[in-house]
């Protein structure tokens, strides 16, 4: 240990055990929750917050934070350059501030809604391979001298090279369980899903449904657009049919033009009120205009709901399967009758 740091050897040994503990865990919101714990231990205060950027907006939200209401931050974002937090992470420099009334970057707004008072803060930066990726906010601290800094951007370090591996660890999860084309969630996710939910709905007893769609006369897109478009077709009706859901109902990529949208607590009625919800949206809607093309689609649908039409995975898929495949054959008879041709 150099001579001149302000960390004693007790210090540095407990940041050795942080390292580990951190670095060794994956899953966001256990990670999240000991990075927050380790600081109040090794760092006492009145409060500690984490805060993450959001890249693609340039805003920094509150992960996670001690002894503030969440759901008075669920909704606070703070610009690049906003506030101390702001500053910091545009600048990527620890800010120390004994009173927030002398510095003109001190920003109010969270103590307006939580009816807190900051007097004086440590706040460092995040930051993983020269990206900033948060901020540490350490608020009334006991102690703002060198060791209490030295500890802090130690603990950044550490958060950093965690928060970098969950971060991966979670892509490289989001593209196991969603379709490449589509961004909606493949057939993987689909069945470990529903082995699930309907393990919960026999506990619960509670319903779920299924709807199986599948894009009406889809080929003749194909056949006289190019496969290419018949790709960027699928794509904007799949943002169709995932506008059309609220959490916790989800769409499924199946197969080709095919789609299944699961919707948990949905009986036989109300998943039938949103598949014409679905269909009346994808009737509505022109596809392609931005390739300078105008295509207009439709969907055939079926469907099934646990527990009445069936009781395990296998059989309600197979009956919206079915459900589906009466519905399509109907409309061939009828579009036969229509035209005075035979199907």
């Amino acid at each position: 240990m150099d001579a001149d740091s302000p960390l004693t050897h007790s210090d540095l040994l407990s940041c050795l055990e942080l390292s580990k503990s951190l670095t060794a865990e994956l899953d966001s919101k256990r990670l999240f929750k000991m990075i927050l714990q380790k600081v109040s231990a090794l760092l006492p205060a009145e409060n500690w917050s984490l805060l993450l950027l959001d890249e693609a907006a340039g805003e920094l939200r509150f992960e996670i934070s001690v002894d503030l209401d969440p759901h008075i931050l669920k909704n606070v974002r703070l610009s690049l350059g906003e506030g101390i937090a702001g500053q910091v992470a545009l600048k990527q420099e620890a800010m120390i501030v004994t009173d927030v009334r002398t510095s003109e970057f001190f920003s109010n707004r969270v103590d307006q809604l939580s009816n807190y008072t900051t007097k004086s803060i440590i706040c460092v930066p995040v930051t993983y391979g020269g990206r900033t990726l948060g901020v540490i906010e350490v608020v009334n601290p006991r102690d703002l001298g060198a060791r209490a800094v030295a500890l802090a951007k130690l603990i950044a370090d550490y958060t950093a090279i965690a928060v970098e591996n969950a971060n991966r660890y979670n892509h490289i999860q989001n593209l196991a369980i969603h379709d490449n084309l589509t961004g909606l969630f493949n057939t993987r996710y689909l069945y470990q899903s529903l082995t699930e939910l309907i393990e919960t709905g026999k506990t619960a007893n509670s319903s779920l449904s299924l709807i199986f769609m599948d894009l009406d006369h889809f080929t003749s897109v194909v056949d006289t657009h190019g496969h290419l478009n018949g790709s960027r077709a699928i794509q904007q009706v799949a943002a169709t049919i995932k506008q059309s859901l609220d959490d916790p109902a989800y769409a499924v990529a199946y197969a080709g033009d095919e789609f299944v949208v699961v919707l948990p607590g949905f009986d036989q009625a109300r998943a039938r009120q949103k598949a014409d919800e679905i269909h009346s949206r994808i009737k509505s809607t022109v596809y392609l205009l931005d390739q300078g093309i105008e295509v207009r689609l439709q969907v055939s649908f079926g469907i099934a709901t646990f527990p009445e039409d069936a009781s395990d995975l296998t059989s309600l898929l197979g009956r919206a399967d079915r459900e589906l495949f009466a519905m399509k054959e109907e409309r061939k008879q009828a579009e036969g009758r229509y035209t005075g041709t035979s199907k």
